[in-house]
């Protein structure tokens, strides 16, 4: 019996080895089956992810419109630190024959400068707002960051910068008390609702073009890969599969980009609370419209507004409707306003002080 019971426990050992050499090679069958998926995807996607976003519009086109001496707005040539030592520069424009009702800092595209913010803001400045926009580190005035290759994708480096203009108008004595709002194009909008994140005293953001790096990359990879595979194909392939691979060549391609890439996506919960408005080109093939719903589905208990912009292609939106963009943009940032001149009125009225103070004992 005793020979019976070790020939069994020889066989159940020999039965639950082959099972776990079975799952062995399953498991390295499969790990295997993934690389191969992921070197496949990398190799076919690697183009999209440094390609430069297709502009059917120059906005420097636009620059000829910019405010003159004789428009009435009083414009300044500023520069101040960036928290690595760079000096940044910028424009702050002020309405010359009254004091301003609110500050607003316009966070500018790739590949462009800050001074397009007067060509978008100019709504605004009409509307007696000041308006401070600057060029971030390596566009336009601003110091050039040696180790930094920028590109369209949102870095580390333009959230830093944007903190830093924002610190230089909270040091400013004429604009440090007044509300204030900020405005972003494409990467410069993925730069504004980023910071907002962190600054909960920041409450209206208005963006156009405003996107998540993972999700514009996924659309973009799509939309490459149509052009040399068939549809159903390319269905096949798993989402979250090219989403993988994109996180793969970002962490590989940071250290050689000199920067760190920021995820949109995870931040967005910290916007509860605020008021969004986002312009959408109808039009846009760079940053496709459902970018910013993606965005908006994200963002719980915010007081969120859309406005689409028929016609307008890719960083175009005032350019095709202006009168709609400026209204837009003017009783938006007027609600702004009205909010702290209220709030204000609240603080200063001794009847709300103690009404308040009633209601919260009963």
């Amino acid at each position: 019996m005793i020979i019976v019971a070790a020939a069994g426990l020889g066989s159940d050992f020999a039965s639950r080895e082959t099972v776990v050499n079975w799952l062995f090679w399953c498991l390295l069958i499969l790990i295997g089956i993934e690389l191969i998926i992921q070197y496949c995807i990398i190799r076919a996607a690697y183009p999209v992810l440094y390609a430069p976003l297709p502009d059917r519009f120059q906005l420097a086109g636009t620059l000829n419109t910019l405010p003159d001496k004789e428009s009435g707005i009083h414009i300044e040539s500023v520069s101040f630190p960036s928290v690595d030592g760079l000096t940044l520069r910028g424009l702050l424009a002020l309405p010359a024959q009254s004091p301003p009702r609110g500050v607003i800092l316009f966070c500018h595209p790739f590949r462009l400068s800050g001074q397009i913010g007067l060509y978008q803001c100019r709504g605004l400045l009409d509307a007696g707002f000041a308006v401070f926009t600057f060029d971030f580190r390596n566009h336009g005035k601003s110091d050039q960051d040696p180790n930094y290759k920028s590109v369209h994708w949102l870095s580390e480096h333009e959230l830093n910068d944007t903190r830093a203009a924002i610190r230089y108008l909270r040091q400013h004595s004429a604009l440090k008390e007044l509300p204030l709002g900020l405005v972003g194009m494409c990467r410069g909008a993925a730069a504004a609702l980023s910071v907002a994140t962190r600054k909960p005293e920041i409450q209206y953001i208005a963006c156009e073009g405003a996107f998540i790096n993972e999700s514009l990359f996924l659309d973009h990879a799509i939309r490459w890969g149509e052009r040399f595979l068939p549809r159903l194909f390319i269905q096949l392939v798993p989402t979250w599969e090219v989403t993988r691979a994109f996180r793969i060549m970002v962490w590989f391609t940071q250290r050689r980009q000199g920067c760190r890439f920021v995820n949109l996506k995870p931040l967005l919960r910290n916007l509860e609370n605020r008021k969004l408005l986002f312009f959408v080109g109808e039009k846009d093939q760079s940053v496709v419209p459902c970018m910013s719903d993606q965005i908006i589905d994200r963002i719980h208990h915010s007081e969120t507004s859309l406005c689409s912009l028929p016609g307008a292609v890719h960083n175009a939106g005032r350019f095709a409707q202006q009168e709609l963009y400026d209204q837009r943009l003017v009783e938006f940032f007027s609600r702004m306003v009205e909010t702290q001149e209220k709030a204000a009125s609240d603080a200063a009225d001794p009847s709300v002080k103690s009404e308040s103070a009633l209601v919260s004992h009963q």
